[in-house]
């Protein structure tokens, strides 16, 4: 009686074809059935996806695995941004697990964090001209605290 759950044979891990075909046709929709739907969608247009998802891969910071390319990937980390998704929702838009949908997440942060130095330029401690030339702005920027009704002031 001891054996009778040992032998038991576990299920295959493969993905349902079906639920492979609906993934295909979902990335379609988004990135080549209609010229907004990237937009509304990925919050850029799918030339820029696109562009970002090579050099992801061609800088090395993100790779296809077994299951899920390159752009699956890039798609639920900016489904996920742009509209403030939770994991549940956007397993169920791009029918994966919870599990896998975090795991990717933080696999696309990462990356984009790696490539932030090559695109992102931070600003300069050059006071810019709409500022300095405005009297309501320069010297100073004004915050309202709701402690106590205070003012702070802040040099730029």
């Amino acid at each position: 009686m001891e054996n009778e759950g040992n032998d038991r044979q576990g299920i295959a891990k493969e993905p349902s074809l079906i639920r492979e075909q609906w993934r295909q046709a979902h990335m379609y929709r988004i990135l080549t059935a209609g010229p907004n739907n990237c937009v509304h969608y990925l919050r850029m247009s799918s030339a820029a996806f696109y562009g970002l998802a090579n050099i992801l891969r061609s800088n090395g910071s993100l790779h296809d695995t077994r299951y899920v390319c390159v752009e699956e990937q890039l798609a639920i980390f900016l489904y996920m941004l742009g509209h403030k998704a939770k994991n549940r929702v956007c397993g169920i838009e791009f029918i994966r697990s919870g599990e896998t949908i975090s795991r990717y997440f933080n696999k696309v942060l990462g990356a984009i964090c790696s490539i932030q130095e090559r695109f992102v330029k931070q600003p300069g401690s050059e006071t810019p001209m709409e500022i300095r030339n405005a009297a309501e702005w320069f010297p100073y920027f004004e915050v309202k605290l709701i402690k106590k009704f205070s003012l702070c002031y802040i040099t730029y």
